[in-house]
């Protein structure tokens, strides 16, 4: 294990026993947070384990680089966490996913209705992370901490309102898909680095290793058209399948008129979820329009500016770790 793998270890052994601490309650609702527990992966049946968890890492490792101890980010790491979760299970049911880290996603399991319910708890449990941390934060460190969370959360909200609008849009600008990811991805990574250094009094110096979070999106976005289903925890081909405005699919839409990408155009101008036929020939398409390296390129340039961030914060030796993190995020492709 090495130096940073075994420091993630510690973040994540904190974080959950936060969480552990605000799931403890009555056993009439043991039910529903059986229901979290399972999303979150930590039932022995989730062989896919408890996810990345890359927001709470940001926010600790920011939080040990800018102030020697991270310790007192776990609060603020815990409630970017659970609200990260919140948005995952909405957007499954969003989606129609019935897939998330390898197994059957909430929604799928329990049902719409009970899926809906619990995304809504863990967004006040994330709030509650905050304002009922143990010990008991500072009140102006609690209250500052929620005006940031809060202000991502409306970030995340308004980037998925655009992901679910374009849908139905025939094609969109590159500009316009970063203004998207900028909310619905990176606005979170963004608070997590910013309330890793704000809750340790440091001045967020780090805030903008929310390019971080378009590397990681833009990666995602080509693992969800070309990585399989077992690295993914995805089923295969969804978002090409839905008609999402990912960034291969930005792309190839974006392309000169050719019968590939004049065909692609038609695939996508559809109104419907395309057909396992049609998803299979959107994909093939994608790739003889050389989408790929392209999609690449962009995701190791969002990456290269994340570590310029880093790297001119003038941290020293105390930066490696978040540098060797932020690497192994979006490594070479």
């Amino acid at each position: 294990m090495t130096a940073v793998e075994s420091r993630l270890d510690q973040y994540g052994k904190a974080v959950r026993t936060a969480v552990e601490h605000l799931l403890a309650t009555e056993p009439r609702y043991d039910g529903l947070y059986g229901m979290l527990r399972y999303h979150l992966g930590w039932l022995e049946s989730n062989d896919g384990g408890p996810g990345k968890q890359l927001r709470p890492a940001i926010c600790l490792l920011v939080a040990e680089a800018v102030g020697g101890d991270w310790r007192p980010a776990v609060p603020v790491a815990t409630a970017v966490e659970l609200l990260h979760n919140f948005s995952l299970i909405h957007d499954d049911i969003q989606d129609g996913s019935h897939m998330r880290r390898h197994r059957e996603a909430l929604w799928s399991v329990w049902g719409l209705a009970q899926g809906v319910n619990a995304g809504d708890a863990l967004l006040i449990l994330a709030e509650q992370a905050i304002l009922e941390a143990t010990p008991p934060m500072d009140p102006a460190l609690a209250l500052g901490s929620v005006r940031r969370l809060n202000a991502a959360c409306r970030r995340l909200c308004e980037g998925q309102y655009l992901d679910l609008l374009w849908e139905d849009q025939p094609t969109i600008e590159l500009d316009e898909y970063l203004e998207m990811i900028a909310g619905k991805t990176a606005a979170l990574f963004r608070c997590a680095a910013e309330l890793g250094a704000y809750s340790v009094g440091a001045n967020p110096a780090l805030q903008e290793a929310f390019a971080l979070g378009l590397a990681f999106q833009a990666a995602d976005d080509v693992l969800g058209v070309w990585g399989p289903a077992d690295q993914t925890g995805k089923t295969s081909d969804l978002d090409v399948a839905n008609r999402k405005k990912t960034l291969p699919v930005v792309i190839g839409l974006s392309a000169p008129d050719s019968p590939m990408a004049n065909r692609l155009r038609e695939l996508f101008a559809q109104d419907r979820q395309l057909t396992p036929d049609g998803t299979a020939e959107a994909t093939a398409v994608l790739d003889q329009l050389g989408v790929r390296p392209e999609a690449e390129r962009l995701a190791r340039g969002f990456r290269d500016e994340a570590i310029g961030v880093i790297e001119a914060a003038g941290l020293g030796e105390r930066s490696e770790p978040l540098l060797e993190f932020t690497r192994a995020v979006v490594p070479e492709m």
